[in-house]
């Protein structure tokens, strides 16, 4: 009975264990498969991705060589100053060679000169650039010059006319003054002729040896006991020179304490005297256009200038 009872039930577990061996099996086999399969599925990449490795690496050797050669420094450049001047071969013939070796034995000052100088600088002198701008403007520059020269002698003697005609007196000593009166204008800055001439013709009427009760003298009426400083001690105001010098230095003094003022200036001259700045100021006016008409006569009249110039040249 045991035995008939023991023999079913191992009959019976038997099977169970080999179902279990088997499905172990099987599942070891599907793990396999499995192992078998992920790897072919990612061997592929791998291989690409070694093969891209070793792509790139060759790449980038290849590149580097590229890059080397492109980059390889340039060989270098002696500078200039070190540079050994290539010898030039002579032009000259043998004998002319010859005496200038002697020449530079014989002379080694103007040889070390020539060193000196290698290049000659040529200066164009005035008269020169003068030629040539009158060759480029077509003019004759002399002819100007001339003809400013004799605009203002024009000038001039406009107003000696003019002056001799009004005083009633000769030309030639009115001549005298006025050009004084020039010459003093022309030393100074800001002094018109005009206003030296028509204080002379305010105050003394063109006459030089004038005194006044007050104790002014001479062409501009110089008080001398005010204005040492402006003399010497052995000047005398009755002379004509000396006279319009102090004059103007008065004037000058009297502009730069009124700021420029004319008006000012000439009031404190004559000592606040009623009108004296108009009359003065008017009669200056009057010399300026006479002389203006007479320049512009000149200028717009060739033949005239043209006469001047020939009576100059004669």
């Amino acid at each position: 009975m045991n035995r008939k009872n023991s023999s079913p039930s191992l009959l019976h577990i038997e099977p169970f264990e080999l179902l279990l061996r088997k499905a172990r099996h099987q599942t070891s086999a599907c793990a396999a498969a499995l192992c078998l399969v992920g790897s072919a599925l990612a061997t592929p990449t791998a291989w690409a991705n070694e093969f891209a490795a070793v792509d790139d690496a060759v790449m980038e050797s290849s590149q580097l060589a590229v890059l080397e050669t492109a980059v390889q420094p340039e060989p270098a450049v002696q500078p200039e100053s070190t540079k050994q001047p290539e010898p030039i071969e002579s032009t000259e013939p043998t004998e002319l060679a010859k005496q200038r070796a002697q020449a530079d034995q014989s002379d080694p000052a103007a040889s070390s000169t020539e060193a000196k100088n290698p290049t000659d600088i040529s200066i164009t002198p005035a008269h020169e650039a003068a030629a040539s701008a009158e060759s480029a403007l077509g003019i004759d520059l002399s002819m100007v010059q001339d003809l400013a020269v004799i605009i203002e002698e024009a000038r001039k003697q406009a107003q000696v006319e003019y002056l001799a005609e009004k005083l009633r007196k000769s030309p030639q000593t009115v001549q005298r003054y006025v050009q004084l009166a020039w010459d003093e204008a022309q030393r100074r800055v800001g002094l018109r002729p005009e206003l030296l001439i028509a204080i002379m013709h305010k105050e003394s009427t063109f006459q030089p040896k004038v005194q006044s009760s007050y104790g002014a003298q001479g062409l501009m009426q110089v008080v001398r006991r005010w204005h040492r400083d402006k003399l010497h001690a052995s000047e005398s105001l009755f002379d004509p020179v000396v006279n319009v010098r102090v004059g103007s230095d008065i004037l000058e003094e009297y502009l730069e304490m009124a700021e420029g003022d004319l008006s000012k200036a000439l009031a404190k001259y004559s000592g606040n005297a009623r009108g004296y700045a108009n009359t003065v100021i008017s009669e200056s006016r009057k010399l300026a256009r006479v002389a203006d008409m007479a320049a512009a006569e000149v200028a717009v009249t060739p033949e005239l200038f043209l006469q001047a110039s020939a009576d100059q040249a004669g």
